[in-house]
């Protein structure tokens, strides 16, 4: 075998694009369901198969649609996701917003956090979550992990990274982008509460 048999490996084809799933009424269950993938995959157990039925359960506001909900979720499947190989972890906490995304930085791609917000506080402008749904009825939350922003860039660096379900339809937000300023209160306003995930080893 030569050198021309062999098909070189590009920086591209060792990125992992996980799509976020938008919804109105199962932020919560969304971004919990992108960070365990997310995390899954930094750890080297991510294998897209049956699990995906089992993460797709959270896109549902019956699953998603509360931190209550995704947390009771999280406690029935965790028996279920060990042994796929998934030694993912869970803890329900209420701590400043700046303490959580220190917690999420230092953790290297190993943890993540879901965080309730205020789609009003997050997305002021006016008929931001569409001329049909009213911001108040949005049960909104939102996942900050730590990876690439810009995947396809090779000189792009880890950092923090806000994973938005429902980021109106105003075109003035992504459903991936950096952590804004307004996180802080739009987490205030829902006291503060999150879901910390992590892998076993990494709390």
């Amino acid at each position: 075998m030569t050198r021309d048999d062999v098909v070189l490996q590009r920086p591209e084809d060792l990125v992992f694009s996980v799509p976020v799933f938008h919804t109105v009424n199962a932020c919560c269950g969304a971004s919990t369901a992108y960070l365990l993938r997310r995390i899954a995959y930094r750890a080297g157990a991510y294998a897209p198969g049956i699990q995906e039925h089992m993460f797709h359960e959270l896109n549902t506001s019956r699953e998603g649609g509360t931190i209550e909900k995704v947390q009771r979720w999280f406690s029935s499947r965790t028996n279920n996701l060990a042994q796929l190989g998934y030694r993912l972890q869970c803890r329900r906490v209420a701590v400043p917003t700046a303490a959580l995304l220190e917690w999420v930085r230092q953790g290297k791609g190993y943890r993540g956090a879901m965080l309730p917000t205020s789609f009003k506080r997050l997305h002021p402008g006016k008929n931001a979550a569409g001329q049909d749904v009213l911001d108040d009825n949005v049960s909104h939350a939102v996942g900050v992990s730590m990876e690439q922003l810009v995947p396809l860039d090779t000189k792009s660096k880890d950092e923090l990274v806000m994973i938005d379900p429902w980021p109106g339809v105003d075109a003035k937000a992504q459903d991936r982008e950096k952590v804004t300023q307004l996180l802080e209160l739009a987490h205030k306003d829902r006291g503060l509460h999150a879901l910390m995930f992590f892998w076993t080893g990494w709390s």
